[in-house]
């Protein structure tokens, strides 16, 4: 089949017929292309006619006319390709396949770095795809670097003439003899600019460039139109190898034109600078394109002084990562724009100028942008993983595209919880202390094996860019987890979010499935990992534990200003209902005291002598009863004090003890930490007279006299005398403790509504 389409490719006149198309799901471009965007013309050609912006239909055309140049570039693939296809298929036919691995995955290695940039290119994206290869090939893959030799200095100085139509010595005094760094699509000069003075990199496409991209490209597009359908027909693999191709295919396209990526440096400086965490955007520099400089195949952009990443002791890796990781996540899920392939060349510590110490992030030639609800779903899945809710894992993993609707989800879940399982706290994660995101991605190769799985291409950009970046940071700490180090950001951005699945993904994280009620440990992690407070990974249960809590955690006062801030939107009503909860948990819990206090306050004494008299009869409160509608009132009862008070505040139940203790151990963990275990929310007893004041607020009247009606406010302030500890009772701000009034007064005046409903059936 190959052959053959080397053959008509070959004859002039014959137009290229794909006869397959990728998936209508996978064909969303996820490319950023800022240049169309900011008006170029998407149907530009250059001198030769070639798209200056990548379609496969026109690109295709172009190829069309020139079969000798195509008969050229398919001969080159076929003569180095044929020995390893050869090779493969002998293995494969007397069952030596896995003993070959090894050997057919170094040969075909040094074959893509012969067929040059392009396959070179393709080569790194598959080395870390556990879903197209397995592990052995991609370790070898990962070893394919740009190996290709620089072009002149005389061509860069033409190429930069010609872009510019001025002579270099017009717009540069001064421009570098050697080129200071060179790959595969360009090379950077450093240099002066005339007019200002300023230090600039200048970045030259390498001759030819487009040509030959295009030209791979075409012939890895039919390359593909031949293997998909041979794979499915005798495989039961449903990955869109045409969708991967063309997704491949784009991005490199668009990494070829300079001014693109000029914009794009300029997008994510504006919106990191707008969006990112203040501490985080003063610590990243992205160094500004000059665009009246920048063209096409030439990019002129400010100077940095830094040295790479990965080169620095790990002390100085383990501080930078952290800025890496908050920019990286900042950019998938608060942006949707993110930097598509931070490799370790572009991720620099800057050594001079005012802004030493700080990370410098190169290279935006290839960016992706991830819509919101992709977003969204991308954090509900952590979630979901991290409290083993398969269904709802399978349900994300269907709405990314990953799966199919009708998959079977009975034979699927025991298949991740048996390959997933043991990376999370309890599923026997202690022998995964050293578990890693590519670790976590090649089990899950195990999973595809078994159950189908289509991954979309998109995905390729993003795997490659956190494979990329947990590299580094493990050089400066083999022990680095992704998941635990990114929790904070994943907290924040479900606190924040205000739509329907983060809101559903809060609730799941902080709520036990079985008892319905607030999980304390997991609630007190969350608060300080909102702060950035994690435990150290050495005493985390698992690649994914969201319960082991910091030894040191963040002190009282900030835990409260971020629950009173908008980072805290999607869980302030939670934790009001929790509040409510246990403020009248703790209430009825003194309740009986409360009681008594009533009746010895209204027992008169003799003065002097301090002998209480027998407490006279009190008199009975008028409580206003409900319609069957319960809203408007249907007439009276008469109840006494001691009915209403056992009415509002009844005896808890041997579960009621148990919660309330348990939202004490939450509201200590939260808010005090361990160092200050005797500081658990208790309550006082309400005084009698404070009791009086609101019995108004509920409707009641004493005796027949009183307004009712009453105010919310009064309830509030009675709850905040009730508080013993007195930097919770200065925490709780009026706002807070009137909603929780307000709630209160629907409970009791509910349970009101029910005891003289029933005292007077009775």
């Amino acid at each position: 089949r190959l052959l053959e389409e080397a053959m008509n490719a070959s004859q002039q006149g014959s137009p290229t017929k794909f006869t397959y198309e990728s998936d209508k799901k996978n064909r969303q471009s996820y490319v950023s292309q800022q240049a169309v965007e900011a008006g170029d013309d998407p149907n530009a050609v250059d001198d030769e006619g070639l798209p200056l912006v990548y379609s496969v239909e026109r690109i295709a055309t172009f190829w069309d006319s020139k079969p000798e140049q195509l008969a050229e570039r398919w001969s080159r693939f076929l003569r180095i390709s044929t020995p390893f296809v050869t090779r493969f298929f002998f293995s494969l036919v007397n069952n030596r396949l896995w003993e070959d691995e090894a050997d057919l995955a170094k040969q075909a290695v040094d074959n893509l770095t012969e067929l040059g940039p392009t396959f070179i290119k393709l080569g790194q994206v598959l080395s870390i795809r556990p879903d197209v290869l397995p592990a052995v090939t991609m370790r070898e893959l990962s070893r394919l670097q740009d190996s290709i030799d620089t072009f002149s200095t005389e061509e860069a100085r033409s190429i930069v003439e010609f872009e510019l139509k001025r002579p270099i010595a017009e717009v540069f005094s001064s421009f570098g003899e050697t080129p200071i760094a060179a790959a595969s699509l360009a090379q950077v000069y450093r240099a002066i600019v005339r007019e200002t003075g300023q230090e600039v990199a200048v970045k030259v496409q390498r001759p030819g460039s487009l040509s030959t991209v295009s030209k791979d490209l075409y012939v890895l597009r039919r390359l593909a139109d031949v293997t998909q359908p041979l794979i499915r027909r005798f495989t039961n693999d449903e990955t869109d190898y045409i969708a991967l191709t063309e997704t491949f295919a784009e991005g490199l396209y668009t990494e070829l034109d300079f001014r693109n990526e000029a914009l794009n440096a300029l997008k994510m400086q504006k919106l990191m600078k707008e969006r990112a965490a203040p501490e985080v955007a003063d610590r990243l520099v992205i160094p500004s394109p000059l665009l009246e400089l920048t063209t096409r195949r030439v990019m002129v952009s400010e100077w940095v002084n830094g040295v790479r990443l990965s080169t620095l002791p790990q002390a100085e890796i383990r501080d930078l990562i952290a800025i890496g990781q908050e920019v990286f996540l900042t950019q998938l899920l608060e942006l949707g724009f993110f930097h598509g392939d931070p490799h370790p060349g572009n991720l620099l510590k800057i050594t001079e100028g005012p802004d030493t110490g700080k990370l410098c992030l190169l290279d935006f030639g290839l960016v992706a942008q991830v819509p919101e609800f992709d977003r969204d779903i991308i954090v509900a899945s952590v979630v979901h993983l991290g409290t083993q809710n398969w269904d709802g894992l399978i349900d994300d993993f269907v709405s990314l595209g990953f799966l199919a609707k009708d998959t079977d989800r009975g034979s699927l879940i025991p298949i991740l919880q048996r390959v997933l399982g043991p990376y999370l706290r309890g599923g026997g994660a202690q022998s995964f202390k050293g578990a890693n995101f590519q670790a976590l991605t090649q089990d899950l190769l195990k999973v595809n094996l078994e159950v189908r799985f289509s991954i979309p291409p998109y995905v390729s950009l993003l795997a490659r860019s956190v494979a990329t970046l947990e590299g580094v940071a493990l050089q400066g700490d083999p022990g680095y987890q992704l998941v635990s180090q990114a929790y904070p950001f994943v907290v924040r951005k479900l606190l924040k979010n205000e739509n329907r699945q983060s809101f559903s993904a809060l609730r799941e994280l902080l709520y036990d499935p079985v008892t319905r009620r607030l999980r304390p440990q997991r609630l007190s992690t969350m608060l300080q990992a909102s702060l950035g407070v994690i435990a150290d990974s050495g005493k985390q249960a698992g690649f994914i534990d969201f319960d082991t809590a910091p030894e040191d955690g963040a002190p009282l006062s900030e835990v409260v200003s971020f629950l009173l801030s908008a980072k805290a939107a999607n869980l302030r009503p939670l934790l009001n209902a929790e509040l409510c909860y246990g403020l009248d948990l703790g209430l009825r819990r003194a309740g009986r005291r409360l009681r008594t206090s009533v009746r010895e306050f209204l027992q008169p004494r003799i003065p002097f002598f301090g002998i209480r008299l027998p407490a006279p009869p009190l008199l009975p409160l008028i409580v206003p009863l409900e319609s069957s509608g319960g809203s408007a009132s249907s007439g009276v009862k008469l109840m006494q004090v001691e009915a209403v008070l056992d009415a509002i505040f009844p005896p808890l139940t041997p579960s009621d003890d148990v919660d309330l203790d348990t939202l004490s151990e939450a509201a200590r963990g939260a808010f005090f930490g361990d160092d200050h275990a005797g500081d658990a929310p208790e309550f006082s007893p309400f005084s009698v007279q404070t009791l009086l004041s609101i019995l108004p607020a509920l409707g009641l009247q004493m005796g027949g006299s009183g307004a009712a009606g009453g105010a919310a406010a009064d309830v509030a302030k009675a709850l905040r005398e009730s508080l013993t500890v007195p930097n919770l009772r200065s925490a709780l701000v009026d706002e807070v403790l009137l909603a929780v009034a307000q709630e209160l007064l629907r409970t009791w005046r509910a349970r009101l509504a029910v005891a003289a409903a029933a005292a007077r059936e009775g």
